[in-house]
């Protein structure tokens, strides 16, 4: 605004309403390759049970968390793992988990977890496009959860050492996100949900299905596009029902400029070029 720079990176989610009615700026938006999430670590009880995880989603109200987290339309809500940009592949089929707290207190009692469960809610330390206030989040999502009977206790660590001990396997759920290398589904369902990566820390819900396997092995031998859209929508059903994650948001690109900036693409990677771009 004060005409310091021509192109801004990553806009205060709380400025871009603002920066959009400036007579003197522009701001481009595009669909992100991303996803922010809250993974259930499937090897620490009670996150074992399937019931616990979709109840802990239908206790959430995610639209509270998309008006206070991603304001001025810089993200939408999340369904699946993979972002609806890729869109040969992502099943717009599947519902989500409705807000529910009474489905969510019924289901918890059925998985004989007691009222005032205690667990922890791990939140980032740094601000991320998929999640720009994490610690903010993890405030609303445990309020969410207390209506339910489940008390979280917010625990984070700096940037190093949040990621060494999630590998590790010390969360009970945690906060995280992805933006995709590549633009394919397997970058996301693989990588962040394969069997294998539930060993190498990339899976930090360490949730090994074997059928949802299966799906996503067989796309990654298969060059038929429409094949692998098939097969990555099936492993979607099965993501959704098993519920190894609370899928959150997906960030929408923001990049304010000047309004004289011309040529300028948003790149859903996040990536900055300005290849072609001229000053008018």
């Amino acid at each position: 605004k004060a005409g310091e720079c021509h192109v801004a990176a990553y806009p205060n989610p709380a400025d871009v309403e603002a920066l959009k009615k400036d007579a003197n700026l522009k701001v481009l938006q595009q669909a992100g390759l991303n996803v922010g999430y809250i993974s259930f670590n499937t090897e620490k009880a009670p996150f074992g049970d399937k019931r616990v995880r979709q109840a802990l989603n239908l206790a959430v109200n995610k639209k509270t968390i998309l008006d206070a987290i991603y304001p001025g339309g810089i993200g939408e809500i999340a369904k699946n793992p993979i972002p609806p940009v890729i869109g040969w592949a992502y099943n717009n089929d599947i519902k989500d988990y409705a807000y529910d707290p009474e489905a969510a207190k019924k289901l918890l009692a059925e998985a004989g977890v007691p009222a005032d469960t205690e667990i922890d809610l791990w939140a980032m330390p740094v601000a991320r496009p998929y999640n720009p206030a994490a610690k903010r989040m993890a405030e609303i999502v445990q309020a969410d959860w207390a209506k339910v009977g489940i008390k979280a206790k917010i625990v984070s660590y700096d940037w190093a050492e949040y990621l060494k001990r999630v590998r590790a396997g010390e969360h009970q759920t945690v906060m995280l996100g992805w933006t995709g290398d590549t633009g394919d589904p397997d970058n996301f369902l693989y990588e962040l949900l394969g069997c294998g990566a539930a060993k190498t820390g990339g899976n930090n819900a360490r949730w090994c299905n074997p059928g949802f396997e299966e799906l996503i092995q067989k796309a990654r031998k298969t060059s038929d596009r429409a094949e692998r859209g098939k097969l990555y929508k099936e492993a979607q059903v099965i993501f959704k029902d098993e519920a190894p994650w609370l899928t959150v948001a997906h960030a929408v690109q923001t990049v304010p400029m000047a309004k004289n900036v011309e040529g300028f693409k948003v790149d859903p990677l996040g990536h900055f070029k300005f290849y072609g771009v001229s000053m008018k």
